[in-house]
This record gives structure tokens, sequence and C-alpha cells, in this order.
């Protein structure tokens, strides 16, 4: 639904970070590697032998940059490993995470929530209605979730950008989805933009006015970018968006009322009386609706994209 908006820097120190932990950590993929138990479960079965002849080379040394490669690898580099590398089924998959990819050992290092902090992705990516704060001390932190299903595809399991910041509801809900063969938006790439919007569907005057909730929620979407309405159509079912922002009514009611209560009038004469603290009508809105409207900060507070769509709809 959101964007998780990195900048080049950020997102190269993100890599330098994971990398560091992947290739100096016993338990990181590059060391479990050159671990013999480890080299031996992948020498020995044949439905291993693929990622075996991939991170080994003929005197049987691990190759580091192909490590490298795996975890660092951006979405489309995934997909390729992907048709290379194949699906596991889940006793393959639980072995090869026991014995190389072993994201639970990396999920509870310092380094996970140090890329997390790094992040600052403050606000669920798929549903934008959950805090995902990571709290010093490694007291709290959002789940990962597999974009690409670590049951699945256990090569994958401790790619950074495998790794989507979530809350514990969209985590489980979207479970071991095969988002290779169903796609949603990938978050690090896509986002609901102008392509879907949330809208109220209702004739009731008094849920107009906000003082009724005599309607139900749903989300529309364009004409246009059929691929990225399908990912988001098959978003929608997954995780239960529609029905899941039926529960925010109130909150509806709230911006609804809000908005009658502050005319167009009353923004602008707020706006041109505080110069030196609104640089713009969104600003005011923002400050008004307790939450922020403007798109590049949607990932900053829950229910954003909601108060955007709203208001603009009933502006």
């Amino acid at each position: 639904m959101i964007k998780i908006q990195l900048d080049e820097d950020t997102k190269q120190d993100i890599m330098d970070m994971h990398w560091k932990d992947m290739s100096h950590k016993q338990t990181g993929l590059y060391k479990s590697l050159q671990n013999s138990s480890c080299k031996t479960v992948l020498k020995s079965r044949s439905c291993y032998e693929v990622l075996y002849n991939y991170f080994y080379n003929l005197s049987g040394n691990v190759i580091e940059q192909n490590v490298k490669k795996l975890v660092l690898a951006n979405k489309s580099q995934m997909e390729e490993y992907i048709v290379k590398l194949g699906k596991f089924n889940k006793t393959e998959s639980d072995e090869l995470q026991k014995y190389a990819f072993r994201y639970d050992k990396f999920a509870g290092r310092q380094s996970a929530y140090n890329i997390l902090k790094k992040m600052k992705v403050n606000v669920c990516p798929y549903c934008n209605r959950q805090y995902t704060f990571t709290l010093e001390n490694n007291s709290m932190r959002p789940q990962f979730d597999h974009f690409y299903p670590k049951s699945l595809y256990p090569y994958l399991a401790v790619s950074i950008f495998n790794l989507i910041p979530s809350c514990s509801i969209c985590n489980q809900a979207k479970s071991s989805l095969d988002t290779y063969k169903e796609p949603i938006l990938y978050p690090y790439e896509d986002e609901f933009g102008e392509t879907a919007k949330f809208a109220v569907d209702t004739e009731d005057i008094k849920s107009f006015l906000g003082i009724g909730e005599n309607f139900q929620l749903s989300i529309n979407y364009s004409e246009s970018h059929s691929a990225t309405q399908e990912k988001i159509k098959k978003q929608n079912n997954v995780l239960h968006l529609e029905k899941m922002y039926n529960m925010h009514k109130d909150y509806v009611c709230d911006i609804t009322l809000n908005q009658y209560i502050n005319s167009d009038d009353r923004v602008n004469e707020i706006l041109l009386k505080f110069p030196d603290l609104f640089d713009s009508k969104e600003d005011v809105l923002s400050v008004l609706h307790m939450n922020d409207i403007r798109k590049d900060n949607w990932g900053k507070r829950p229910l954003s994209k909601l108060t955007h769509d709203i208001l603009k709809k009933t502006k």
C-alpha cells in the first residue's frame, strides 16, 4: 500500500550493515556455508545440487561474491534466483534454514534492530494501519515478512530486500503466499498511489456530514495500470484490507465532520493568518486532521492514505 522510502545513501548503508553481518557472524550465511556440516548436507543430496554448485567452486571453497549477490539482491535479481534455484518442499526448506540460511539467528541479532532503525519504517507498508516502531535496547521491533516466502524459497530467507518490516496482522495474513506466482505490491518499489483510492459509499446525508455510520468503505481502482491493479486486488483479498478498514468507520466520521466544519474558506483563513507555520493548504489540513496527508509522508502515521483519499474526495 505504502512505499518504503529509502534514498540511495540509506540503501547503501543498509546493504553494508547487512553484508557485514552475513559475512562476519558465525551464523551468518557466509560462515555457515564454510561449516563442514552445512557443506556436507548441501553436497550429499541431489535436490541441493543447484545450490551447492552456486555457492562452492570446484575446489569446494565458498564463492564469497555469490553469497554477497544473494543476500543483497533486489526484486528482479531475487526472481532470477527463483528461476535458477527453484522451489523446495517443507522438509528441505527446514533443513536448509537449519544449516545455511539461518534467519532465526539473524532476527535476534543487534544488526537486525540496527537495520530497522536505519529504515525508519514507522507504519506497516502493507496496510498503513499499525505502527511498526523499533525501540532501543532490542525491546521491540516490527516483524519481518518474507516477501517471497522462506518456506518455498529458503535461499532468500536472509536476503535483506526480501525482508519487509510489517505488523503482525499482515505478516500472519500473508503467511506463505507464493508472491512469485501470485504477485502483490512489493513495498520497496510499489504503492497504491493514485491507482487505488479509498471511497465512502453511501447516500445517507448524515454519513456525508460525519454524524452517521451508514456507509461502506471501498477501494476503487483506476482504469489504467492493469498490472498494478491486479496486484492491489490480490493484496486486498489476502490481507482483507477493505474489511479491516471498515472497522475504522468512527475515524472516517471524524474526518468527514472535521472537513465539513473546516471549509476551504476556513483553511485559507488559517493559512493566511499563520504564514510562518504553514506553507500550504496540505500543511493546514494535516494539522486539522491530526495526520499527514502529504504523499511523501504517508509512511509516518497510520491511516494517512485513507485520510488523504477521503479529504480529496470530499473537497
